[in-house]
């Protein structure tokens, strides 16, 4: 059969809940290597909070960090094709004066690696402050100096759903966002046309795979746009109904070895 392009979201998808790779998911993934398939990770994560796994699968291929607003090689510091599509300043300023007077738990902001908290509480996950060069604390429209990476507001469902509307209404054509899961709710703001399948698309480019030979997983709708792009886009059993109906198929949940039930059952191993 022609080599595959397997892409694996992290949280939710190869990772257990308890921020592990089961054995029988990374065997199944070497087995797939040794055959020829390449694999490779796309995840909103910075490449701090992703390298670990990175090493753990000993991968040799380019990575998708921050939702596809980041590609790079973590092994090749002059990688032609590498990229970081950032967000205009002005427009991040834009937000945080109309977010001013929501009741937000917290709002957040990386550049590069250094990280930006309009609160020092527990209000964001602790892997934000996980291997950071540089943490500010304090009035972000005053202590961000450049155009930020990504840009994140953490509260209830009211607040973020305003936010949302926002940006439909009155900037989409200049960004893009993604809404996070029920454990850290939330709205990722990034560059407009910035999404996973953008960085998969570059990814593919490089290494020399047809749109037909990738298989991407993934569990939530920032993965929505790589699965309906993959050549094959499978949706784990605790996927997010958005993601399920973008994915071609269904397999079983994280925590029950989703992923390696799928290639066994799929790829020659």
């Amino acid at each position: 059969m022609d080599k595959k392009l397997i892409v694996l979201d992290l949280d939710g998808t190869t990772l257990k809940d308890d921020q592990t790779i089961s054995k029988r998911t990374a065997q199944a993934l070497q087995k797939a290597r040794n055959y020829g398939h390449e694999v490779m990770i796309a995840t909103g994560r910075p490449y701090r909070l992703s390298e670990l796994y990175y090493k753990e699968l000993a991968l040799s291929t380019p990575i998708v960090n921050f939702n596809g607003a980041v590609f790079h090689h973590p092994l090749d510091s002059h990688f032609a094709d590498s990229y970081h599509q950032s967000i205009d300043l002005a427009i991040v300023r834009e937000l945080l004066d109309f977010t001013l007077d929501f009741p937000l738990s917290n709002i957040a902001a990386e550049v590069q690696d250094s990280v930006f908290l309009k609160e020092s509480n527990d209000s964001v996950p602790e892997t934000f402050r996980s291997g950071v060069r540089q943490i500010f604390i304090g009035d972000l429209k005053n202590n961000i100096q450049a155009d930020p990476t990504s840009l994140l507001f953490f509260g209830q469902k009211k607040e973020l759903e305003r936010i949302s509307t926002h940006l439909d209404h009155s900037l989409s054509e200049v960004i893009s966002y993604h809404t996070w899961g029920a454990s850290w709710p939330a709205v990722e703001v990034v560059k407009h046309g910035i999404h996973k399948a953008v960085g998969v698309k570059a990814a593919a480019n490089t290494l020399g795979f047809d749109r037909k030979d990738i298989i991407a997983f993934g569990d939530e709708t920032n993965d929505l746009e790589m699965l309906d792009y993959a050549g094959v886009g499978v949706a784990m059993g605790n996927a997010v109904p958005e993601a399920k109906n973008a994915a071609n198929y269904i397999t079983a949940s994280n925590e029950e070895d989703g992923i390696a039930l799928y290639l066994e059952e799929n790829l020659p191993l």
